[in-house]
């Protein structure tokens, strides 16, 4: 796959990342956002369970228990995104807590990458890495204002 397909694939999931907070939290607002977010997590698995069973990789799904036990944590943390969201977004605003966010995986992304974590190749931080994570606080600022 070419670098623009990716930077496109990315583009997508940012876009779907940006509607689909503010959707589940309109629909806390209707049946209360513990509903919601069990509502969002039982269509996300419903699909992908027929996606896995559809191109076979349903086979390989014992395999996730072989991992390290930490490893297991991300739906936890699905879990807590989903609801965070859902509760955060009427008190904060969509823009707010979307800017707020990205800067927050921001500086979790870097620190991945700069020690090396989950198996990603370790990159350095560097002073531009470290002024763009300060511009994206800067803009969440300007965003609030």
């Amino acid at each position: 796959m070419n670098s623009i397909m990716l930077y496109v694939g990315a583009i997508i999931v940012g876009l779907a990342l940006g509607l689909q907070s503010p959707m589940n939290s309109t629909l806390g607002k209707i049946a209360l956002p513990k509903n919601s977010a069990v509502l969002n997590n039982l269509v996300g698995l419903i699909i992908l369970v027929v996606i896995s069973f559809a191109d076979g990789s349903i086979r390989q799904f014992a395999n996730l228990f072989k991992a390290p036990t930490y490893l297991l944590f991300g739906g936890i943390l699905g879990s807590i995104i989903v609801l965070g969201s859902i509760i955060l977004i009427p008190k904060l605003g969509a823009a707010t807590f979307a800017s707020i966010i990205v800067s927050a995986q921001m500086i979790a992304a870097l620190l991945i990458d700069n020690f090396g974590l989950f198996g990603v190749e370790k990159t350095p931080i560097d002073w531009f890495k470290i002024m763009g994570v300060v511009l994206l606080i800067i803009g969440v600022r300007l965003i609030k204002a």
